[in-house]
């Protein structure tokens, strides 16, 4: 019985997309199915049985399977994502030309593989996982119909993906091969026999890098988010952050830390960092796309978060990773709410004026762009300070200050979108789709959500704290 508990919040997401999928494939095409209120029915179970074991570290299939305080924390937020990733698409799916129930049922099923990531210590179930999520992604990118940008975007995504993978077996294979094991611990535990262990994890590592979008992995990241559809754009910028930072945070932790600090590993992830946080930020400056600009913005913020991984900081880690599901969303839900009819609204000329036109939702946009800078009182400052906190405690000043100054770098970018919405002369044509509440409601529990993380952060700290206690 305590297995089934268990396998619960995993089972919830995979059941509601097969029942999803079979009820679009039988209805009537013309009659109005709630299949998005059906997402989120199936998605709010999931997380309402993620919070019933909370503090109890549910297990099933002797411990493959298990669902710590950490587990269930970045589940939650894993299905947070999804949620607000279902509500954007509400209005989007029937404004395109897109497939009605695939984009429902694939949301569900993405969000399964990343919680199987979360919630094993095995890393052939990650890999597993991060398979059925792989799957799932493809086909929410080249989810519009007679676009060749998204069905070029899924290709793309495609072929490198099954590259990224294909390194990861190798690493499985060579880690396997020396630990005899798939534990994360064992494999771990390997890691000082000798450079052939270290291949392992580097090739096992840019399977996690590359959904991560960490340079030098990231090229598929921009092409794949101007692609694909706005609100998996949204999804795709969080979700996986959060299954594959835990993974990496474990598989870091479980070493001893003197073979860790200072060895191969440590510094091929320093190195990544670093230019994670150079170029992304670099090439956020020149770009007119705002999808493309988020995208970048997002390898920025992945360089940041390994900051934390290095220092082997888990609190700061899951605290950023919260702050990025409110803001980073809630850009991409800014996106979705202003819209031409018929099309997607990307550009950074079609933003101006567009804060006088559209107050409510010009400010709230501001308010995620400069969350998403670093400035006070928001998530993404505290965010940043904690990560960097824990950087200096660590020894890791270099990129402490690396990380400072592109973060100086990165507010140019996000303010020529604010200089947009107020200081240039108005768009012709430009109009907000009417009646898209859905959209409305992510971007407001964005703000909400951005704002409590910076200005009222304590009750949040103490769970992730604790949630923190449990990795290790």
């Amino acid at each position: 019985m305590k297995a089934l508990t268990a396998l619960g919040p995993l089972v919830f997401p995979a059941a509601g997309a097969i029942v999803i999928l079979l009820l679009d494939a039988f209805r009537q095409r013309k009659s109005k199915s709630p299949l998005a209120v059906l997402s989120l029915a199936w998605l709010a179970g999931s997380a309402v049985l993620s919070a019933g074991l909370w503090g109890r570290d549910a297990s099933a299939f002797g411990g493959l399977l298990r669902l710590d305080d950490a587990a269930i924390l970045a589940g939650l937020l894993v299905l947070g994502s999804a949620s607000f990733a279902v509500l954007l698409g509400w209005r989007w799916i029937q404004r395109l030309d897109a497939a009605f129930g695939e984009f429902y049922g694939l949301i569900l099923l993405a969000s399964a593989g990343l919680m199987i990531m979360i919630q094993t210590r095995d890393l052939l179930v990650v890999f597993l996982g991060l398979e059925v999520f792989s799957v799932s992604a493809y086909g929410l990118t080249g989810l519009k119909r007679n676009d060749d940008r998204a069905a070029e975007a899924a290709v793309k995504y495609f072929l490198t993906g099954s590259f990224a993978a294909a390194f990861m077996v190798f690493g499985l294979a060579v880690l396997f091969g020396l630990s005899g094991s798939f534990d994360i611990s064992a494999a771990a535990a390997c890691l000082g026999s000798g450079p052939a262990a270290w291949l392992g994890f580097a090739l096992f590592t840019v399977g996690l890098a590359y959904k991560l979008a960490l340079v030098p992995f990231h090229m598929w990241a921009p092409d794949v988010y101007e692609g694909a559809p706005t609100p998996i754009s949204g999804f795709f910028a969080v979700a996986p952050k959060v299954a594959a930072f835990l993974v990496l945070f474990r598989l870091a932790v479980s070493m001893p830390r003197e073979v860790w600090t200072g060895g191969p590993g440590f510094l091929f992830l320093s190195a990544v960092s670093a230019a994670s946080l150079i170029i992304g930020n670099l090439a956020g400056l020149r770009q007119a796309n705002l999808k493309r600009m988020l995208a970048y913005s997002g390898i920025s913020h992945a360089g940041t978060m390994l900051i934390a991984v290095l220092a082997g900081d888990a609190s700061s880690l899951l605290f950023y990773l919260a702050a990025y599901l409110f803001m980073g969303l809630g850009a991409f839900a800014a996106l979705t709410a202003m819209s031409r009819t018929g099309r997607e609204f990307v550009r950074l000329d079609e933003l101006a004026g567009a804060g006088f036109r559209y107050p409510w939702i010009g400010a709230v946009f501001t308010i995620l762009l400069l969350s998403l800078a670093g400035f006070p009182p928001t998530g993404g400052f505290l965010a940043k300070w904690l990560v960097f906190s824990a950087g200096v405690r660590a020894g890791l000043v270099p990129l402490v200050v690396l990380g400072v100054v592109t973060s100086l770098i990165a507010a140019a970018y996000y303010l020529r979108v604010i200089v947009a919405l107020y200081m240039r002369e108005p768009a012709a044509g430009v109009e907000v789709e009417a009646g898209n509440a859905p959209a409305w409601l992510v971007l407001f529990l964005g703000l909400v959500g951005t704002l409590l993380l910076g200005i009222f952060p304590g009750g949040i700290l103490r769970l992730i704290r604790q949630a923190a206690a449990s990795i290790f």
